[in-house]
C-alpha cells in the first residue's frame, strides 16, 4: 500500500530539516569564531580548510532556504508543484551538501594517513582510496539529481541513493576505527600524553557515530517512508553536522590544554605544601600599594604571606632559639599575572 503523501510527511518533514540545519549553522559559526580567536597559528592549510568549510555552511543553508520558501510560500499547499520540479535552489544544496560531506571526510582521511604513515603506508593509503570511491558515489549523485525533472524520478535513482549513504555510514566507521587504532598506538610512557590521546579517542568515536546515525537514519527512512521528503529532511542536516564535528575537535585541543595545566599547578601546590608547614592568617599581610608602579605604568598589589615550620631544633625554644622560622614572600600581581617574588 503506497503511503498518502500530505503537508507533513513532504513539506512539513523538509522544514523541520531546515530548522535544524539553522541551528547548527549557528553552532558551526560559533565553533569557528573560537578557532580563529584561539589557534591563529595554527597551520594556514587548516585554517583555509576551516574557512571553506563555514563558507559552503552558509552557502548551503540560503539554497535551503530558498528551496523551502518556493515550495512553502510560492506554492504554498501546492502538493502538485513538488511533484513537477525541482527547484534550482534545491539541486545546488544537494551539490554543497555533499561536497561539505566528501571535504571533512578527505580531511580525516589526511589525518590518517600523517598519523599512520609512522607505522604502516598500506592502511592508510587503503583508507584514502575509500574516501576516494565516495568521492565518486557522491558526485553521481549529484549528477542524478540534475537529471531528475520532478521528485517522482528519485524512483529511478534509488540504487545510488542506497550507495551513497551505504558508503558515507561505512566510511565514518572506517574512520573513526582507523584513527582510534593509531591513537591507541601513539601512546607513551607519560600520563598526561596519555589522558590527551584517550580525549582525542572519545571526540573521534563520538562524531563518528553521530554522523554514522544521521546518514544511516536517511538510509533507512528512504527505503521504509519512499516517494515522501523524511530522507530530505534528514540529508538538509548531514552536511552540517559533519562540519561541527570536525571543527568542535578542533577546539577540543584548547580545553585539553587547559585540563593539563591546571592538573601540573595542582600537583605543584601539593608538592610545594610539605607536612609540618603552616601558613597562619594572623601573618597574612595584604594591601594596597597605588604608589608602586611598573615601568609600563601598570599599578601592582602586594601581598605578604609568612608562613611558619617547625626546625630541626625541637625544643630549642628553651635554649633561646625560636622554635619557628617565618618566611617572607611579597607577592606583586599585575594585570598580565606575571609575578615578582622577592623575600
Amino acid at each position: 500500500m503506497a503511503l498518502k503523501l500530505t503537508l507533513d510527511n513532504t513539506i512539513g518533514a523538509a522544514f523541520l530539516g531546515l530548522s535544524a540545519s539553522c541551528i547548527l549553522t549557528g553552532i558551526a559559526m560559533v565553533q569557528t569564531q573560537l578557532y580563529y580567536h584561539s589557534y591563529h597559528k595554527d597551520w594556514i592549510f587548516q585554517k583555509v580548510a576551516v574557512g571553506v568549510l563555514i563558507i559552503l555552511t552558509v552557502l548551503h543553508l540560503a539554497f535551503t532556504l530558498h528551496a523551502c520558501y518556493y515550495y512553502l510560500i510560492t506554492n504554498f499547499g501546492n502538493l502538485v508543484a513538488i511533484q513537477k520540479s525541482i527547484e534550482w535552489s534545491f539541486k545546488l544544496q544537494v551539490l554543497i551538501s555533499a561536497f561539505m560531506i566528501l571535504f571533512v571526510q578527505a580531511l580525516y582521511a589526511l589525518r590518517i594517513w600523517k598519523l599512520g604513515r609512522h607505522y604502516s603506508t598500506v592502511w592508510p593509503a587503503v583508507v584514502a582510496f575509500i574516501v576516494a570511491g565516495g568521492w565518486g558515489l557522491g558526485f553521481t549523485l549529484v549528477a542524478k539529481t540534475y537529471e531528475a525533472t520532478n521528485f517522482t524520478n528519485l524512483d529511478k535513482m534509488s540504487g545510488v541513493v542506497y550507495a551513497t549513504y551505504s558508503t558515507a555510514t561505512a566510511i565514518d566507521f572506517i574512520i573513526a576505527f582507523t584513527m582510534c587504532y593509531y591513537l591507541y598506538r601513539s601512546r607513551s610512557s607519560f600520563s598526561g600524553t596519555n589522558n590527551k590521546i584517550v580525549i582525542v579517542m572519545r571526540y573521534v568515536l563520538i562524531t563518528g557515530c553521530l554522523t554514522s546515525a544521521c546518514s544511516l537514519s536517511a538510509l533507512i527512512t528512504y527505503g521504509a517512508l519512499p516517494h515522501t521528503m523524511v530522507f530530505i529532511g534528514i540529508d538538509f542536516i548531514l552536511g552540517n553536522l559533519y562540519v561541527v564535528s570536525y571543527i568542535a575537535m578542533l577546539n577540543a585541543r584548547k580545553s585539553m590544554n587547559e585540563r593539563e595545566l591546571s592538573s601540573v599547578e595542582v600537583n605543584s601546590v601539593g608538592k610545594a605544601m610539605r607536612p609540618g608547614m603552616g601558613l597562619h592568617s594572623e601573618t597574612l599581610n595584604i594591601h594596597s600599594m597605588d604608589d608602586k608602579v611598573t615601568p609600563d605604568v601598570i599599578p601592582l598589589s602586594e601581598a605578604k604571606f609568612r608562613p611558619s615550620y617547625p626546625t630541626q631544633y625541637g625544643r630549642g625554644s628553651e635554649q633561646g632559639i625560636p622554635s619557628k622560622q617565618h618566611l617572607g614572600i611579597t607577592v606583586h600581581r599585575t594585570e598580565a599575572r606575571k609575578y615578582d617574588w622577592s623575600g
